[in-house]
């Protein structure tokens, strides 16, 4: 009578087809990881949009999210020196012009899984929102905001994927995240809020 259990050769054609499977699994897993990663950065940079904007009345002040490298923590309120979008790691959220830790809002790192996300924007280093709700480019600096002609773009895309979320900020106020894959006019999508193209 055979006992019950694997011979070596079942063993190995099960390890065989194990592999195979995992092979044609893989580069499907690697693309969905990226796209999460990509979701969870555009919706964490459109959630400190708004909090800045809600800030900005609160206080009846110009609060800022500014894109940097440097920690985005309170002791680097004032230190943290904004960069292109393109170039940044992290954003810190804080009052334009700030003049110590008080006036922190938030902070964002793409440290850890979110490493390999990019944001690209030309050369948006701060988006700023006015006492009113308004929202300014700061990129020249809070001494000259420039109020926006037409809505404000960063694109997050990261390596393993060809897909993308955009963050926008309407010439009003109004902060979206969407997907440019989507059909225009529906869900998510980025058409008719952004003109075609811009995402």
């Amino acid at each position: 009578m055979r006992e019950r259990g694997f011979t070596l050769v079942e063993l190995m054609v099960a390890i065989a087809i194990l592999s195979v499977l995992a092979g044609v699994a893989m580069p499907r897993l690697g693309e969905l990881l990226a796209v999460r990663r990509i979701q969870s950065v555009a919706h964490n940079l459109a959630a400190d949009y708004r909090t800045v904007q809600t800030e900005a009345i609160r206080r009846n002040r110009i609060v800022e999210v500014a894109f940097t490298n440097s920690v985005p923590i309170a002791a680097n309120t004032v230190s943290a020196a904004p960069v292109t979008a393109s170039a940044a790691r992290n954003w810190i959220a804080r009052v334009a012009n700030p003049t110590g830790p008080g006036d922190f809002v938030a902070g964002r790192t793409l440290d850890g899984d979110l490493a390999s996300v990019a944001l690209t924007h030309g050369a948006l280093r701060s988006v700023g929102f006015t006492p009113n709700g308004r929202p300014l480019d700061l990129s020249a600096g809070p001494a000259a905001p420039v109020a926006l002609a037409a809505p404000l773009v960063v694109r997050v895309t990261a390596p393993g994927t060809a897909r993308l979320r955009c963050v926008s900020v309407s010439t009003g106020g109004s902060v979206r995240v969407c997907d440019p894959s989507r059909p225009a006019g529906t869900g998510a999508a980025c058409e008719p809020f952004l003109p075609a193209g811009a995402c």
